[in-house]
């Protein structure tokens, strides 16, 4: 007969909440002869406290329930107390957050399943001194919003809020206290000439707050006066890579339109050549020009390539001396018992290496078409290359180890076997990498994007402010 056991695995997990119900009773039975204590010396809010923790700790502890109802509730009747003394002195503000505070507390002990007695008085010592508060906290706030001081007359509208989030037209006035120092200060900016800035905090002040007096065409009006319009001359070329600096050209343009910096527009290059034709015949004839005269575009960006090289690598290879792993058994001649015994062959492998690679490097000129003056420049050079480095073994890989040996039909004192991780690591590697290399075609793509990207970047991170 087959007998089979079949363990039961949720008996541990029973006694696991055996004792976790064992432990959180004795931490309540020990919160709740704390709050005993405490209660004996008046402390009635901190007992209270004590109280809630052990209930909360077991629910089923009548003590901590009864402790939590009794301190609870005689805490509750001070903190009402301290509304009426409030009240009976005529300070409103204090009146009213007293109220709340005894609020506060009769609403967490509910809500840990103790209902308490809120006394009446205390609500309507509340209900009458709450509006009062309100009338004389909001006129406050209107008389700072009126003397300029937004920041004090926001704290006043958020505090009423607080109380009574409908209170009249309040939404009205806190909207003003916080888009209105945005608004002086894009304003600000303004007149100062910083338009990126003043741009910027228009756009913080219309996104949080919405629509605010003629914020959004000062918004329109400091984009356009911050703009950055930016014509493209052809680029000069004196590699022997022919129609290389066009693409890259044309990859600039191209990243600079969709940069996301709406501060830089490139325009129509149609009179950029005659434009360029022309300041340098003034240069010539050592006459002035009216300088932007023949372009919209207030910036002149002019690209020189003056190196460009692909380099398609040979394979290199190289012949490598090792050992092949063979695990025999062999028999003992005595007790004819078989044995495993570790083998070395000399062999022999090929170890490759090829690189791949580009060079270029592009001047960059970015000039003002109103004034002349250089704005930004630069050189850009890049060296995209990929390298492959792998072995290759006719035979069984996995029992490849390198070594050294000096005769492949004797010994000599100069073989060496390294058949350790710390020797056998690199060797898997070169079993296992890569073969392919990337080709010089993909490389001369990504030499001219990354010219195009580097410069579009430097030109984007251009800011006259």
């Amino acid at each position: 007969m087959l007998r089979i056991s079949v363990t039961k695995p949720y008996v541990p997990v029973i006694l696991l909440l055996m004792a976790a119900t064992a432990f959180q009773s004795c931490a309540s039975r020990r919160l709740a002869r704390q709050a005993e204590k405490l209660e004996e010396a008046g402390l009635y809010e901190m007992a209270a406290e004590r109280y809630l923790q052990s209930f909360t700790a077991n629910q089923n502890n009548i003590e901590a329930a009864t402790g939590l109802r009794r301190t609870g509730q005689r805490t509750l009747e001070l903190k009402a107390a301290h509304v009426a003394e409030a009240w009976n002195q005529g300070n409103d503000r204090t009146t009213v957050y007293r109220y709340l505070d005894a609020l506060a507390w009769h609403q967490r002990i509910r809500s840990a399943g103790i209902e308490l007695s809120m006394p009446g008085q205390a609500r309507s010592q509340y209900e009458d001194a709450k509006p009062r508060f309100l009338d004389r906290s909001f006129e406050e706030a209107r008389l700072l919003l009126e003397e300029e001081q937004f920041g004090r007359a926001e704290a006043l509208f958020s505090e009423i809020k607080k109380i009574d989030p409908s209170y009249r037209n309040l939404d009205q006035y806190m909207r003003v206290s916080k888009s209105e120092p945005l608004y002086r200060e894009g304003v600000e900016q303004m007149n100062s000439g910083y338009y990126r800035r003043a741009y910027t905090t228009f756009s913080l002040l219309i996104e949080n707050h919405g629509t605010y007096k003629d914020a959004a065409e000062l918004r329109k009006d400091a984009l356009e006066k911050g703009m950055l319009s930016i014509a493209i001359a052809d680029f000069e070329n004196v590699t022997r890579y022919r129609n290389v600096h066009n693409l890259i050209r044309r990859h600039v343009i191209s990243e600079l339109s969709n940069s996301g910096n709406p501060f830089v527009r490139v325009v129509d290059d149609r009179n950029v050549n005659a434009f360029i034709r022309e300041q340098e015949q003034a240069a010539r004839l050592g006459r002035k020009m009216e300088i932007g005269g023949l372009m919209a575009a207030r910036a002149l960006l002019t690209g020189k390539l003056t190196s460009f090289e692909i380099n398609e690598g040979r394979v290199q290879r190289t012949e490598h001396r090792g050992y092949l792993r063979e695990v025999i058994k062999v028999r003992d001649n005595v007790t004819s018992e078989k044995t495993e015994r570790t083998v070395y062959h000399k062999v022999t492998y090929h170890e490759y290496r090829r690189v791949n690679s580009a060079r270029g490097a592009l001047e960059y000129q970015l000039s003002s078409t109103e004034t002349g003056a250089i704005l930004a420049s630069g050189v850009i050079e890049l060296n995209p290359s990929d390298e492959v480095r792998y072995a290759v073994f006719e035979g069984d890989a996995d029992n490849l180890v390198p070594g050294h040996w000096e005769y492949r039909d004797r010994e000599s004192p100069k073989d060496a076997i390294l058949d350790e991780p710390r020797h056998t690591r690199g060797l898997r590697e070169l079993l296992n990498a890569r073969q392919t290399i990337k080709p010089t075609d993909v490389l001369r793509d990504e030499l001219v994007s990354g010219l195009a990207l580097s410069v579009s970047q430097a030109v984007s991170r251009y800011n006259p402010e």
